[in-house]
């Protein structure tokens, strides 16, 4: 179904023929969170242990870059072309493109990823809508994190269990959406951790708060980087997954 919507929705959306975005969807049904991904902005599964204050990423969305050989093959085959910078260009932080006739101007255009919505001329070169779609089992990471077994003292017959050993009651779970331009300036273990504190810790800032600040962070580095002359979309979405949405 959200291969579906997605399909659905780049053929209905209300986009000029040039323009399109990005999209990314967390979807818990039961013990199960449905992750699906088009575009270059993400979605990261993580874990917050309440005892160590740990917080672990279990699952991030791949970005869908169009040098990813998968990514190329296809547009490549639909008479797209793949511009891939040099070293060092990439290390500045270029990106691949699809390269494509704009309808409007004329100009030739860039794109810097092989999947999205509402790129219609894109589309006509091998980049569409159809998201990657991974399931992640909640209960899986809740209960999997407790790696260790009770043991029994030989002589006195008592049990016990190492200090170490996580107990599946302090796990909590959470998701994170963010598009790249908060991503392009901000770590994601430094997102996670950020979201993880908000959510979870009571001396902590509102989720708000933290959601504000860490925008805050990456326009100040757009700013920097650009002189103010660009920055990109910057948004992002915080949400709980918990087993007590099943009952």
């Amino acid at each position: 179904a959200l291969i579906e919507t997605f399909v659905e929705v780049d053929k209905t959306a209300p986009a000029e023929k040039s323009g399109g975005c990005t999209a990314s969807v967390v979807l818990q049904l039961g013990g199960y969170a449905y992750v699906a991904n088009a575009g270059d902005s993400r979605s990261l599964i993580a874990t917050y242990n309440k005892s160590t204050m740990e917080v672990k990423i279990a699952y991030v969305t791949r970005e869908d870059k169009p040098d990813l050989p998968e990514e190329r093959s296809r547009v490549e085959k639909m008479g797209g072309q793949v511009y891939v910078p040099p070293p060092e260009r990439i290390q500045m932080g270029a990106s691949s493109r699809v390269v494509y006739v704009d309808p409007v101007t004329g100009g030739r255009n860039g794109l810097a990823m092989s999947r999205s919505i509402g790129d219609w001329a894109a589309g006509e070169k091998g980049v569409i809508p159809v998201p990657t779609v991974d399931v992640i089992d909640i209960r899986g990471l809740i209960q999997g994190t407790k790696e260790c077994a009770t043991t029994v003292d030989a002589n006195s017959g008592e049990t016990s269990t190492p200090v170490s050993c996580t107990n599946s009651g302090d796990i909590e779970v959470f998701a994170v959406s963010a598009t790249d331009g908060l991503l392009d300036f901000m770590d994601i273990n430094e997102i996670a951790k950020k979201i993880a504190m908000s959510l979870y810790v009571e001396e902590g800032p509102h989720p708000l708060s933290a959601c504000e600040s860490l925008i805050t962070t990456a326009a100040s580095a757009w700013w920097q980087a650009k002189n103010g002359k660009y920055r990109d979309d910057i948004a992002i979405a915080v949400s709980k997954l918990s087993l007590d949405l099943i009952h």
